[in-house]
């Protein structure tokens, strides 16, 4: 037998050719750096069993390619996919491949993987196929067996008049003739067609044709839990919950309606390029023993945990399984679980195209003519004096960036990890549009990119976030800006890591590592809140009380439905006297410690990004807030409710004295 492998990395492929070469006698085995010179050599070869291939190589080169051209001369090759990328997305490329994730994987592992490939499809004790592959049955063509039951074989299956694959399930022949077996398999057609929901995969047809019994039924998108167990796919947290939800609400609607079923198969779970589950039709004629439905879910959970990630996501499938839920409980709780990743889903939740963006003042035209004549008054006066006084507004002084001295020593980080930490200082309030607009300006007459991080990307050519001109000249004015009062002392927003970095090296600080935030947060002690360890409803400018709707009024708990100034007087002050890490809105951290590596994407593994922290306006309360590490989608992402604060590792220079 002739194996190719591809793959782009000379040293790995090197071990990993003397090891299939030392485990794989008998097979000639032929290997290349890049898919161009794969695909030359398949061109001109005599035969070609297995393609071990990278899925996406660094040029950009796709396996897919190669696999395709491999098949247009050898159409039973196997294919072994081997990536060192996320392949979400891909599962139409991917077809019947098996996929190996390179973290990078053991030769051994690859071993298995081949093996596995060679493995017959029917096992020695199954007998062959009733309907051999084209086989014509009525409107159906036979492709291949799927699998075997008792009483009878499910195959894939082409609906001829409409090209639409389906799943056909055959009574065997030698059933025919037993009428009590003939009934039972009618009355399950009965029972199958009269279920409807969107998560189970209907009945199409059921038919007799030339004494052969057989029912059609959808063939769910995307790939069954059986073909992703193949792979090294995991399900991280977020993706976990959906798949865990479509599947309870499929079995919710029909147990609670007396359907009867059998226990649920790697094989009946199907998972879409959404994440989005639905299963293949199980249900059947009742039966006088009923079933335990906490077992059954019990059963259910078990089938998910070999794709399911570590960490946060088997934590999830752990407590659900210790929560002992039959399907109505179950359903209810993942139903609660979905709520809070939305109300935590700064993105989804609170972008800035979700908020009709614009300036409302409440006040008649003279008063702003007049507060006009007060700003020009003060901008000459400031003029008199060059330029001492700060940028004013309203009738508001803005504040300076005032910084908390952290006293150095051993705090409670994350789940009682003890950490020890030098002395730092982190600014008391999170930088506001007052402070920004003076860095603003300070640009104009810098010399381009001095400020920026090395790493910033070259498309990103300003600082000035989205919506500036008018959120700025609202918050001059006094006015509003998305129905929310808005001041010079109001926290900027909409500034994405790369702003908030600039910021904070044209500053002289820089932006507070995930350490440090916490422990300013949440005291030595590690308190869930900054106040301590008691929960305070009105505390901190949290979401219990935001509306959503473009016109809403909320903020009847808080005083506010979106941000507040720094100004205003609050409870959500840390015992260092740091305000506002609770709620208000929540803040970009430089890294989890000062080397400033950014930790992987928990759903995207290729991908590194900068932690958001603390709450804010638009989240419930919760003991996790001051924990929990959200994740963006990258550092490029701005929203209302995100801004930032500096820190230092120096005691910064003192305030000027008003």
């Amino acid at each position: 037998m002739t194996l190719l492998f591809v793959d782009s990395s000379a040293a790995l492929r090197g071990q990993r050719i003397i090891w299939l070469r030392d485990n794989l006698p008998g097979f000639t085995i032929v290997d290349f750096p890049e898919a161009k010179e794969a695909a030359a050599w398949i061109a001109k070869t005599d035969t070609l069993d297995i393609l071990v291939t990278e899925a996406i190589f660094p040029s950009q080169e796709t396996g897919f390619k190669l696999r395709d051209a491999a098949r247009a001369r050898f159409p039973h090759t196997r294919v072994l996919f081997t990536t060192r990328y996320d392949l979400s997305g891909f599962e139409a490329q991917i077809e019947d491949a098996l996929v190996l994730k390179d973290a990078p994987y053991k030769p051994e592992k690859l071993l298995d993987r081949i093996r596995s490939l060679l493995a017959p499809t029917v096992e020695p004790d199954q007998a062959p196929p009733v309907m051999v592959t084209g086989t014509v049955l009525g409107n159906y063509q036979v492709l291949e067996r799927l699998y075997i039951e008792k009483e009878a074989e499910t195959y894939r299956a082409l609906q001829v008049a409409v090209q639409r694959p389906v799943a056909l399930v055959l009574l065997k022949p030698e059933h025919l003739k037993k009428p009590d077996i003939v009934d039972k398999f009618k009355e399950r057609e009965r029972v199958k067609a009269s279920l409807t929901h969107p998560r189970i995969a209907p009945l199409y047809e059921a038919g007799e044709v030339n004494g052969w019994l057989f029912y059609t039924r959808e063939l769910p998108r995307g790939r069954s839990l059986a073909e992703i167990e193949m792979t090294d796919e995991t399900l991280s947290e977020r993706r976990l919950t959906e798949v865990l939800f479509g599947v309870a609400e499929a079995m919710q609607y029909a147990t609670e309606r007396g359907y009867h079923h059998r226990s649920l198969a790697p094989r009946d779970i199907y998972i879409d390029t959404e994440h989005q589950a639905s299963i293949v039709n199980i249900f059947r004629p009742a039966i006088a023993a009923k079933r335990d439905a906490r077992a059954d879910v019990r059963g259910f959970l078990d089938l998910l945990r070999p794709i399911t990630a570590e960490g946060k996501a088997r934590g999830l499938l752990q407590s659900l399984a210790e929560a002992n839920h039959d399907w109505t409980s179950l359903l209810a709780s993942l139903d609660d679980l979905r709520d809070d990743m939305r109300e935590r889903s700064i993105v989804r939740k609170i972008e800035a195209e979700s908020l009709p963006a614009g300036v409302h003042g409440r006040k008649p035209w003279w008063v702003w003519a007049v507060v006009a004549v007060i700003l020009l008054i003060i901008a000459a006066l400031g003029a008199l004096m060059n330029g001492s006084n700060r940028v004013t507004g309203g009738g508001v002084v803005v504040l300076p960036v005032e910084m908390v001295r952290i006293p150095a020593g051993e705090f409670e980080y994350q789940k009682n990890e003890k950490v020890k930490l030098p002395d730092f200082w982190i600014s008391k309030h999170e930088v506001t549009i007052g402070q920004y607009a003076e860095f603003l300006v300070a640009l104009k007459s810098a010399k381009p990119g001095v400020f920026d991080h090395p790493l910033q990307p070259k498309t990103k050519t300003s600082h000035e976030p989205a919506q500036w001109q008018s959120s700025y000249a609202a918050a001059k004015s006094g006015a509003t800006f998305n129905n929310e009062g808005i001041t010079l002392n109001t926290p900027v927003t909409q500034v994405d890591w790369w702003d908030a970095y600039a910021f904070a090296k044209w500053k002289g600080q820089r932006l507070p590592t995930e350490q440090e935030w916490e422990k300013a947060a949440r005291w030595e002690k590690g308190f869930r809140y900054p106040w301590g360890n008691e929960p305070r409803n009105n505390a901190a400018n949290l979401g219990d009380d935001y509306n959503t709707k473009p016109k809403g009024r909320g903020g009847k708990i808080d005083g506010y439905n979106l941000w507040a100034p720094i100004t205003r007087v609050t409870q959500d002050v840390s015992r260092y006297g740091v305000c506002d890490m609770a709620g208000n809105v929540s803040e970009w951290t430089s890294g989890e410690t000062q080397d400033g590596v950014w930790p992987a994407h928990p759903d995207f593994i290729d991908i590194k990004v900068p932690v958001v922290r603390g709450g804010h306006f638009g989240l419930k309360s919760s003991d996790q807030l001051l924990t929990d590490r959200l994740f963006p989608e990258s550092a490029n992402e701005a929203t209302l409710a995100r801004g930032f604060r500096t820190a230092s590792s120096s005691a910064p220079p003192a305030l000027p004295k008003p």
